[in-house]
């Protein structure tokens, strides 16, 4: 069994000489890593030829993004079984992959698994959860599950899930084919969500597995963006998504919705409830 792991980096370089060293105390499994660089003008090539001559590097000449830098990598190395999509913000724990990859052997027509994602930092002591899967509503909104939560035993499950966070993602070559990857018009946010739909749209689940523990610096790779800039991304990924999955109209519709009620939220809701809570009531 062949696995490869794709980082996909921009300007990280500080970042990968944090969290490589723990993806490389790997246990369990065959694996090679290939980093993919959006471009970087911090030395994060030069970096990783010089400490990390094992690793496969990839330079893209301009920022392709997400989704499209991981894409670069499947066109380049397209034999492997199995794929990990993650940032370059992540750190891992020496089980991480073997406990995922055990769950493609629980049932058939799995595409992916995720694992359970902790913020990097603790609060009064206790580690919080950023990601446990993703719940995807009837508008095609994904939130992650018990995000802010402190982390328990009970949520350390295996179970099926709506979508996984892209900022961990294991999938199989055999669904990959299918699905053609990720979606080659979007450049940062809500392609994860939309891999997820596409995996479930070809007949195959989706996993997060809760004894599989890796830590997210959460947005240490986007730190630079804007929120106005990250919420109009997500926005129009997600209009390409029900567009091309589900038609023009839908998308039309479902992007009005959100438009109208992120405007009464703003006006009558912004101080007592968060837009999460609100489009959750409607």
């Amino acid at each position: 069994m062949k696995i490869l792991i794709v980082i996909v980096n921009h300007n990280g370089k500080n970042l990968l000489e944090k969290n490589l060293p723990y993806i490389l105390k790997t246990e369990g499994v065959n694996y090679d890593i290939c980093v993919v660089d959006n471009n970087s003008t911090d030395d994060s090539v030069s970096f990783l030829e010089k400490e990390y001559p094992q690793i496969k590097v990839m330079q893209s000449k301009e920022n392709l993004g997400y989704g499209r830098a991981h894409n670069l990598a499947l066109e380049k190395y397209p034999d492997y079984d199995y794929y990990v999509f993650m940032n370059n913000d992540i750190r891992v724990t020496p089980s991480w992959l073997v406990k995922m990859l055990k769950v493609f052997d629980i049932k058939e027509k799995i595409g992916a698994v995720g694992p359970k994602i902790l913020l990097s930092k603790n609060k009064d002591g206790r580690a919080v959860i950023n990601s446990a899967g993703m719940d995807i509503n009837n508008h095609h909104m994904a939130y992650d599950r018990y995000e802010g939560e402190y982390d328990q035993e009970k949520y350390s499950v295996v179970e099926k899930v709506d979508g996984i966070c892209g900022a961990v993602m294991l999938v199989s070559k055999e669904v990959l084919e299918k699905v053609k990857g990720f979606h080659p018009k979007m450049f940062l946010y809500y392609e994860d969500v939309d891999l997820s739909l596409r995996i479930r749209d070809a007949g195959y689940d989706i996993y997060y597995c809760g004894n599989s523990v890796v830590y997210h610096d959460h947005m240490a790779s986007t730190k630079n963006l804007g929120s106005f800039k990250r919420n109009w991304m997500n926005m129009k990924n997600r209009y390409v998504s029900i567009k091309d999955r589900v038609g023009f109209f839908m998308a039309m519709k479902e992007t009005l919705w959100y438009l109208f009620s992120w405007g009464v939220w703003k006006l009558v809701h912004s101080k007592s409830i968060t837009l999460k809570e609100y489009l959750d009531a409607k």
